[in-house]
């Protein structure tokens, strides 16, 4: 470990983990992860929820809604607004018994602007999603003036948002992209890999699962959305013509995405390979599933540290991917670099599924340890005391103070 990884902190910290909800996905579950591993380490940590939707097992951590759906008002400016306040209510409230927050970290995009209204001290913001994919998906097929207007547009909301904040970019290439890319003048950046308790992983990992497979298989853990992309792994596994089943685990949060769905049962049948393609849908403990895998494949369009390949890694189940923005080449580095493919790549993708389940070199443990929770969680305390000055709780605002802005 680095010098700042070795931070030890003198006094109990006040940490808060803004997310929307709790149900599936990364943030969400990372969320909780953060929150799980600063209390391990003697802080006291709170989850604070837009939404007051829970699937994941909390395990103690004290978890406080905002409302019940997030739209308190017709009007999106006044419903921001009114969520800013419920914020600032809700961490008062957590403060009343003399303990302030020392900081915050933001693990959605609605938490980031409303941290920001809401005038939270110390927040960071973990830039977890590609700034520049999200606008190109709202630029459109726009051309001409029409584009060059959207793209101003969305620009300068990005950096309202994200300028002048303290920002935890979660890949290296993620950092490079806000600042060179987006042109983002945070008011500090660095870059912290997502912590992972090994522990826990590999003893969930161990739970009995009633509905594995019994045939060996091949296995994606995703959100089904086209950014996941399972079509083009789909296509790929089709392609490969592998004795193996291909399970997708993941549920759906939206119209948009259950209409994805869709699409994927029709292409399964279209393909021929309907009771070959499993979708059990979401589960909250998916680690079983991981373990047993003959194989994980990831094939999204787009990340920002996909938590599923390092968990993989983790459980020694041989992993391939798409070399997405941003991630996967950062994590499969060293002899796993071969196991990579272009996005969208249907013949590369297949090439590797053949040739990792042919033979996968040994996943080296030392590739792993920047992954661990305590190197994570104590770089986070070392940041802080970085950006503070290192001033204890007495010279530092309550959430919602003029000082705190």
């Amino acid at each position: 470990m680095d010098r700042a990884a070795q931070a030890v902190m003198p006094e109990r910290l006040r940490v808060g983990l803004l997310v929307d909800t709790l149900v599936g996905g990364g943030a969400e579950r990372m969320s909780l992860t953060f929150a799980e591993c600063f209390r391990a380490m003697g802080h006291d940590a709170h989850v604070i929820l837009l939404r007051d939707v829970v699937e994941h097992d909390t395990r103690g951590v004290p978890v406080h809604a905002l409302s019940d759906t997030a739209r308190l008002h017709a009007l999106r400016p006044l419903n921001k607004l009114m969520l800013a306040r419920r914020l600032r209510q809700t961490v008062r409230r957590i403060e009343a018994d003399g303990k302030p927050f020392d900081f915050f970290i933001s693990n959605a995009e609605d938490m980031d602007r409303i941290s920001a209204m809401a005038r939270l001290p110390t927040v960071f913001i973990r830039y977890r999603n590609s700034l520049l994919l999200f606008l190109r998906a709202k630029v459109g097929n726009a051309t001409g003036v029409k584009r060059y207007i959207r793209a101003w547009r969305w620009m300068r909301k990005f950096r309202r948002i994200y300028g002048g904040r303290h920002i935890v970019a979660i890949s290296k290439a993620m950092e490079r992209e806000l600042v060179q890319d987006c042109g983002i003048e945070p008011a500090s950046i660095t870059t912290i890999y997502n912590p992972f308790d090994f522990e826990r992983i590999r003893a969930l990992a161990q739970e009995p699962a009633a509905d594995l497979p019994t045939q060996p298989y091949i296995l994606y853990v995703a959100r089904m959305s086209g950014r996941k992309d399972q079509e083009t792994l789909i296509r790929a596994y089709a392609e490969a013509r592998l004795p193996h089943l291909l399970v997708l685990l993941g549920g759906t949060t939206s119209a948009k995405e259950e209409a994805y769905r869709k699409h994927i049962e029709t292409l399964i049948a279209e393909l021929g390979l309907g009771g070959r393609v499993l979708m059990p849908g979401f589960r909250a403990n998916p680690y079983p599933w991981i373990r047993h895998a003959a194989l994980f494949a990831l094939s999204s369009r787009s990340e920002g540290l996909p938590l599923v390949l390092v968990e993989a890694l983790i459980l020694g189940t041989p992993v391939v991917s798409t070399d997405c923005p941003t991630g996967p080449g950062e994590i499969l580095a060293g002899d796993l670099a071969r196991f990579l493919s272009p996005v969208g790549d249907v013949p590369a993708l297949a090439a590797n599924l053949r040739a990792a389940l042919a033979g996968y070199p040994k996943i080296d443990p030392a590739l792993l340890e920047r992954f661990r929770d305590d190197y994570a969680i104590n770089r986070y305390l070392a940041h802080f005391r970085r950006i503070t000055g290192g001033r204890d709780r007495a010279t530092r605002a309550p959430a919602g103070s003029m000082r705190s802005r």
